[in-house]
Protein backbone atom coordinates (compact mmCIF):
# COMPACT_ATOMS: atom_id res chain seq x y z
CA UNK A 1 0.00 0.00 0.00
CA UNK A 2 2.95 2.33 0.54
CA UNK A 3 4.51 1.74 -2.51
CA UNK A 4 1.60 2.70 -4.16
CA UNK A 5 0.90 5.80 -2.39
CA UNK A 6 4.27 6.77 -3.08
CA UNK A 7 3.77 5.80 -6.87
CA UNK A 8 0.73 8.14 -6.75
CA UNK A 9 2.62 11.29 -5.14
CA UNK A 10 5.57 11.10 -7.68
CA UNK A 11 3.27 10.81 -10.56
CA UNK A 12 1.04 13.51 -9.29
CA UNK A 13 4.22 15.78 -8.43
CA UNK A 14 5.40 14.91 -11.99
CA UNK A 15 2.26 15.94 -13.38
CA UNK A 16 2.25 19.21 -11.29
CA UNK A 17 5.78 19.87 -12.55
CA UNK A 18 4.95 19.03 -16.25
CA UNK A 19 1.49 22.11 -15.68
CA UNK A 20 4.31 24.35 -13.98
CA UNK A 21 6.74 24.01 -16.92
CA UNK A 22 3.65 24.24 -19.60
CA UNK A 23 2.07 27.46 -18.01
CA UNK A 24 5.77 29.35 -17.52
CA UNK A 25 6.17 28.61 -21.20
CA UNK A 26 3.09 30.32 -22.54
CA UNK A 27 3.21 33.21 -20.01
CA UNK A 28 6.41 34.49 -20.84
CA UNK A 29 4.83 38.00 -21.51
CA UNK A 30 7.27 40.74 -19.35
CA UNK A 31 4.97 42.36 -16.99
CA UNK A 32 5.54 45.09 -14.44
CA UNK A 33 3.32 45.35 -11.51
CA UNK A 34 1.99 48.68 -9.80
CA UNK A 35 1.70 48.55 -6.62
CA UNK A 36 0.61 51.84 -6.30
CA UNK A 37 3.32 53.24 -3.93
CA UNK A 38 5.83 52.25 -6.99
CA UNK A 39 6.04 50.30 -10.08
CA UNK A 40 8.66 47.23 -9.87
CA UNK A 41 10.69 45.66 -12.87
CA UNK A 42 9.61 43.93 -15.90
CA UNK A 43 9.77 40.23 -15.12
CA UNK A 44 7.73 37.46 -16.69
CA UNK A 45 3.78 37.04 -15.99
CA UNK A 46 4.40 33.34 -14.83
CA UNK A 47 7.24 35.08 -12.24
CA UNK A 48 4.43 37.29 -10.75
CA UNK A 49 1.60 34.91 -10.70
CA UNK A 50 3.70 31.70 -8.84
CA UNK A 51 4.98 34.49 -6.41
CA UNK A 52 1.34 35.39 -5.50
CA UNK A 53 0.27 32.04 -5.45
CA UNK A 54 3.56 30.82 -2.97
CA UNK A 55 2.77 34.10 -1.17
CA UNK A 56 0.05 33.58 -0.45
CA UNK A 57 -0.15 29.99 0.84
CA UNK A 58 2.71 31.25 3.23
CA UNK A 59 0.11 33.90 4.63
CA UNK A 60 -2.05 31.22 4.80
CA UNK A 61 0.11 29.21 6.91
CA UNK A 62 1.16 32.23 9.15
CA UNK A 63 -2.49 32.93 9.89
CA UNK A 64 -3.99 29.42 10.51
CA UNK A 65 -0.30 29.19 13.09
CA UNK A 66 -1.77 30.59 16.08
CA UNK A 67 -5.15 28.65 16.06
CA UNK A 68 -3.40 25.54 14.56
CA UNK A 69 -1.20 25.94 18.16
CA UNK A 70 -4.31 26.58 20.48
CA UNK A 71 -5.71 23.66 19.31
CA UNK A 72 -2.74 21.66 19.87
CA UNK A 73 -2.37 23.18 22.95
CA UNK A 74 -6.12 22.16 24.12
CA UNK A 75 -5.57 18.76 22.25
CA UNK A 76 -2.43 18.23 24.86
CA UNK A 77 -4.27 18.78 27.55
CA UNK A 78 -6.89 16.88 26.80
CA UNK A 79 -4.98 14.09 26.67
CA UNK A 80 -3.83 14.69 29.63
CA UNK A 81 -7.09 14.80 31.23
CA UNK A 82 -8.02 11.65 29.69
CA UNK A 83 -5.15 9.85 31.37
CA UNK A 84 -5.79 10.46 34.53
CA UNK A 85 -9.69 10.60 34.36
CA UNK A 86 -8.68 6.60 33.03
CA UNK A 87 -6.20 5.89 36.11
CA UNK A 88 -8.83 7.57 38.34
CA UNK A 89 -11.29 5.08 37.02
CA UNK A 90 -8.99 2.25 37.32
CA UNK A 91 -8.13 3.26 40.83
CA UNK A 92 -11.61 3.18 41.27
CA UNK A 93 -12.23 -0.47 39.93
CA UNK A 94 -9.40 -1.95 42.29
CA UNK A 95 -7.17 -2.46 39.41
CA UNK A 96 -3.63 -0.99 39.54
CA UNK A 97 -2.62 1.57 37.61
Amino acid sequence: MSLIRRVIYIIVALAILLVGILFSSHNSQLVSVDYLLGKTDAYYLSFWLISSFVLGGLLGVFASSSTILRLKTQNKRTEKKVKHTEVELSRLKGGSA
